[in-house]
């Protein structure tokens, strides 16, 4: 990942007077629009408060600042300066206190709604509730006006507690994050946007996908970042922090204003270019502006930036004194080769834990040794372990080659133990890899990861040595120092041999899906049977989300005009976009092969030509492979299906509807709860089965 190679310091000059007016600025009554500066200039222009946005600012203050998880404010989702009623909640993180909750807001909607309606209606006020509502909205209100309220209820859960939390967690990143930013030329105060996205969460990660503190989606952080099977960068704060920046730069760049280009990071750049060309300024944008995707979430992002920047520069106003977290001590090198994880961190004798938390954008297949570490990639080490030592360690155990991610689909007739044997891998690898219990139940057309064994080291010593003997290099005073590149803050006065405690919030623990578990030696009545013929997928009681029936070999080659053509069926979450990647070519090769329209988009179980040589079919199946697998893992290292419920098809409804809003799952997820469902005919009356997905920190929903 390629970090800036240019630093532009905010001026020094003047640096006092700039922060006495800024804590002025924040400390008092929120000033209207002014112009905007450039970026680097850290002054309240670069983040006007428009008199528009005046009433959400100050909901969101009360959201991060007054209300905890126990209070839901029920408001009107267009002014939310009308705060209907505060509910009581149950602020216990299970699905029980959730379902609960659920019920609780329900019954206030469906109050407020009536008396809404009876406004509406003509009615004039007689109880205190009724009179309440009314002054919300003035002596001159037009009825209509109180008819369209009654369908914009929302209610919003108090996060002052996770906000604390998040502030708390930020002491950790917070300085080197400034660095980063500062040496783009930008806002420091940019770096209170996690704030808002994940309340400096390290391990979060959305039911859609996005991942880390800065919440980057697979799409938008491919283009600033490795993402793959084996390293995912939004989950390394400093090289997300560098990408966030990178993104932040490019979003003002085109849209000359910091409230346009922070929106862009919610809405998109791209959606934020056709919100200007509609409507101009961002506060016409704010007053005015509709479209299909540009709902609530993207109309207050920016508000919330901003109610998010008074709170976290005033925290003793609202929190008293807190005590932050601080940033961890590390140094690190590059690889030279393919290592083991489990091996080296047996080497330098660090736990694997701790080894993961100081490099965050390993993935779970590298602490599986699924994988190996990749070539290149930065290792980060506590301090108390000597450079020459890890060097030492990993030239004993770098491979050339990293480890292969195969494949079996399972056939009628396999059992599991026959696969095991035509594989040449052993019977309780193969059930440990895919979770299979003791009877190594399979089902036809499920895909079983095949186990990679240890191969020999063949990378060639004398060439690793060359390059190893290289001292580490050390910045000069005035050279940029990549982020995050040993970040240390204090003196190290403990002896070598003791472990320097690590700080940053651990990632969360790899975890096997809630299925069977294999266990590593059978018990004296315990047997791995393995020789079950596999069962037709519909033979399951219940749907098991982490069997992958994903359709995910190329079904035939043929010859088209003397080139060499693969044709495959498109699966859930796949693009055109993906299919070039794996393939390494242009999108527009595939189009044209297809005939395929710019801007014309796929859908599930559509036939796909793809251009091949003779080295592709096998390349493109283990990415295709390591896609899907890389998104059913992270999602259920995150979450677990609690429930299962039935769903009625409104009129209206459309797949992204359902998935998005509705019942707030990936479309990917839904499909394997409904395998024999033509998604493109959906009609208004038909059921569909749904997963209630629950957070497995405490079950929480998220």
């Amino acid at each position: 990942m390629p970090y800036p190679v240019q630093r532009h310091p905010v001026k020094k000059q003047c640096c006092k007077t700039m922060v006495l007016l800024l804590i002025l600025w924040l400390g008092t009554a929120l000033p209207v629009m002014g112009t905007t500066s450039q970026p680097g200039s850290v002054t309240p222009k670069d983040f006007p408060v428009y008199e528009a946005i005046k009433p959400n600012v100050a909901f969101w203050i009360k959201i991060f600042s007054q209300y905890n998880r126990s209070r839901g404010v029920i408001h009107d989702s267009l002014h939310l300066d009308r705060i209907f009623a505060v509910i009581d909640l149950d602020p216990a993180l299970t699905v029980a206190a959730a379902k609960k909750n659920k019920r609780t807001k329900d019954a206030a909607f469906k109050k407020h709604k009536a008396v809404l309606l009876d406004l509406a209606g003509g009615k004039t006020p007689s109880n205190s509730l009724e009179k309440k509502v009314a002054a919300l909205f003035g002596p001159d209100v037009d009825p209509a006006e109180y008819k369209q309220a009654a369908f914009r209820l929302r209610c919003q859960t108090g996060i002052a507690d996770q906000f604390k939390a998040g502030l708390i967690r930020s002491g950790a990143v917070i300085e080197e994050f400034r660095r980063i930013f500062r040496s783009h030329g930008l806002p420091e105060d940019l770096v209170y946007l996690p704030c808002v996205e994940s309340s400096f969460d390290f391990n979060a990660y959305s039911k859609f996908g996005a991942a880390g503190i800065w919440q980057f989606t697979r799409g938008t952080g491919k283009q600033f970042m490795e993402i793959g099977y084996v390293v995912d960068q939004r989950r390394d704060p400093y090289i997300s922090a560098d990408a966030a920046a990178r993104l932040l730069k490019r979003n003002y760049a085109q849209l000359k204003n910091w409230p346009l280009a922070i929106t862009a990071y919610n809405h998109g750049l791209a959606g934020m270019k056709r919100a200007r060309q509609a409507r101009g300024t961002y506060e016409k944008i704010f007053l005015h502006y509709t479209s299909r995707s540009f709902k609530f979430a993207s109309r207050n992002f920016y508000p919330e930036f901003v109610a998010a920047l008074q709170v976290a520069k005033n925290y003793q106003q609202y929190f008293g004194e807190l005590q932050f977290d601080t940033p961890v001590n590390y140094t690190r090198f590059t690889t030279k080769g393919f290592l083991s994880a489990r091996s080296f961190t047996r080497g330098v004798d660090m736990d694997i834990q701790d080894f993961h938390t100081l490099n965050p954008s390993l993935r779970s297949p590298v602490f599986k040794d699924q994988k190996y570490i990749p070539k290149g990639f930065d290792i980060r080490l506590p301090p108390h372990i000597a450079l020459h030592h890890a060097q030492d360690i990993a030239f004993g155990l770098y491979q050339t080659k990293q480890k292969p991610s195969r494949f079996h689909v399972v056939a009628k007739g396999d059992t599991a133990g026959a696969i095991a044997r035509t594989h040449n891998v052993s019977l309780n690898d193969l059930i440990m890899a895919n979770s299979l219990g003791l009877q190594a139940v399979i089902f036809i057309g499920q895909n079983l990861r095949i186990p990679v064994r240890e191969q020999p080291d063949d990378l060639p010593a004398a060439a690793i040595l060359a390059d190893q003997t290289a001292a580490p290099k050390t910045p000069a005073p005035d050279e940029p120092r990549q982020p995050g590149t040993q970040t240390i803050v204090r003196k190290i006065t403990k002896p070598a041999q003791v472990k320097q405690p690590i700080a940053l919030p651990k990632p969360a623990a790899t975890s096997q899906p809630p299925v069977a578990k294999a266990i590593e030696t059978p018990g004296p009545s315990q047997t791995l049977s393995g020789e079950v013929a596999a069962l037709p997928a519909s033979a399951a009681n219940r749907v098991n989300p982490l069997v992958d029936t994903s359709n995910l070999k190329i079904q035939k080659i043929v010859d088209d005009n003397n080139a060499r053509v693969g044709i495959i069926q498109v699966e859930a979450e796949e693009t055109l976009g993906h299919y070039a990647d794996w393939l390494n070519i242009p999108t527009s090769r595939i189009r044209s092969l297809n005939r395929l329209v710019f801007g014309t988009s796929i859908s599930i179980s559509q036939s796909i030509k793809i251009p091949l040589t003779a080295a592709d079919p096998g390349r493109f199946e283990e990415k295709r492979f390591e896609f899907h697998r890389e998104m059913e893992e992270d999602f259920f290292d995150s979450f677990m299906v609690s429930a299962v419920e039935t769903y009625e098809i409104q009129p209206g409804d459309t797949i992204w509807s359902l998935c998005l809003k509705q019942l707030e799952i990936p479309f990917w997820l839904l499909k394997k709860y409904n395998p024999k469902t033509d998604f493109s005919a959906m009609h208004p009356g038909q059921t569909l089965k749904y997963p209630v997905v629950a957070g497995k920190k405490g079950n929480i929903l998220l």
